[in-house]
C-alpha cells in the first residue's frame, strides 16, 4: 500500500461510507439458506421509507408488475429473494453521502445505473453470463469514489471538474491529487464491509480488463462485465456532464476480451438504453 494512501486511511477512516444498514442485514439473509421471505421482509419493514419505496420499484416498469404488488411480501414472491436485495442496495445508494449536492448525484447516477446495466448485459444474447453478482458488483464498484467525496469533498471536486473539462480519466486526475485511485481506495472499503472476495476482486480492477488473465474464469468474466458497462455508461454520458461519443467501445480491452467484435456494439448499446430508461425509477 502507497504511503499516501496509508496517510488518507489515518485521516480519514472516520469518513467512509458505512454499508446502509438494512441493505447489509438483506444481503445476508439472501445468502442464508435458513431465512424465509418473512424474515427479509421483516427486515425491509424496519425503516419505512426504504419500504415504500421498495413498493414503488416493484410495481414500476422496470419489473412490469404495475399496480399488481400490494405488499412487500408479495413483491418478494414475485421478483424473489435476490432480486429484492438488488432492489433494497440499488435504493440505499444514496445514503453512502454524507452530502448530496450536484457532484454526489453525479456520482451516484452512474454507479446506481451501472447494477442494472451490468445484470442486463450479463444476460444478453451477445454474452450469456452466469454471473449472479452481476447487479452488485455493478452497483458498488465505485464506492471509492463516495469514500473520497465524503472525506475530502473539495479536492474530490477539483477532480470531477478536471474530467468533466479536461476529458482525462478518474484514475488519472485522482492519482495527480491523491497519488491513489478510487479502485485503491474502493477495494480497501469493500474488504471493511466484508464484501465476498469477488466483488473485492472487480472493485479493485475493474478499471485494468487485462490483469483479468491472472484471474479465475469467474472472477476475470465478472471484472470485464463490469468495466464493460461503465464504458457503455460512459459512451452515454451517465454521470458525466455530457455522452463520451468519441470511446470507440470495439477498441475497448474489455470488449475484446469478452469475445465482442464491432457489430455488437448497437445492440450492445441498446440493451443498456433500454435498461437505463426502465431503471431510472432507482433515481426517484
Amino acid at each position: 500500500m502507497g504511503s499516501r494512501l496509508e496517510e488518507y486511511l489515518d485521516v480519514a477512516a472516520r469518513d467512509f461510507p458505512a454499508i446502509p444498514t438494512i441493505a447489509a442485514q438483506v444481503m445476508r439473509a439472501v445468502e442464508d439458506t435458513n431465512a424465509s421471505r418473512d424474515d427479509i421482509r421483516n427486515l425491509i419493514e424496519q425503516d419505512v421509507s426504504l419500504a415504500a419505496r421498495t413498493l414503488e420499484v416493484a410495481n414500476s416498469a422496470m419489473y412490469g408488475f404495475s399496480g399488481q404488488v400490494e405488499s412487500l411480501s408479495h413483491a418478494i414472491g414475485l421478483v424473489g429473494n435476490r432480486a429484492v436485495r438488488d432492489l433494497v442496495l440499488g435504493i440505499s445508494m444514496k445514503s453512502l453521502y454524507r452530502r448530496f449536492g450536484l457532484m454526489e448525484k453525479l456520482l451516484w447516477m452512474h454507479s446506481t445505473l451501472a447494477g442494472p446495466v451490468t445484470a442486463a448485459l450479463a444476460r444478453s444474447p451477445q454474452l450469456r453470463i452466469d454471473a449472479d453478482g452481476a447487479f452488485t458488483a455493478g452497483l458498488l464498484h465505485d464506492i471509492g469514489k463516495s469514500a473520497l467525496a465524503n472525506s475530502h469533498r473539495d479536492e474530490y471536486e477539483q477532480v470531477v471538474v478536471r474530467v468533466y473539462n479536461e476529458k482525462i480519466s478518474f484514475l488519472e486526475a485522482e492519482r495527480e491529487q491523491f497519488g491513489f485511485d478510487h479502485a485503491e481506495l474502493g477495494a480497501i472499503v469493500a474488504e471493511k464491509w466484508n464484501l465476498p472476495p469477488n466483488l473485492i476482486t472487480v472493485i479493485r480492477n475493474h478499471h485494468d480488463p487485462k490483469i483479468t488473465g491472472t484471474m479465475s474464469p469467474e472472477d476475470a468474466r465478472l471484472t470485464l462485465l463490469v468495466s464493460l458497462s461503465t464504458a457503455c455508461l460512459t459512451y452515454q454520458g451517465i454521470g458525466r456532464r455530457e455522452p463520451a461519443e468519441g470511446l470507440n467501445l470495439a477498441d475497448h480491452a474489455a470488449w475484446k476480451l469478452l469475445g465482442l467484435d464491432g457489430v455488437d456494439v448497437q445492440p450492445i448499446l441498446d440493451i443498456c438504453t433500454g435498461q437505463i430508461e426502465r431503471a431510472k425509477v432507482l433515481l426517484g
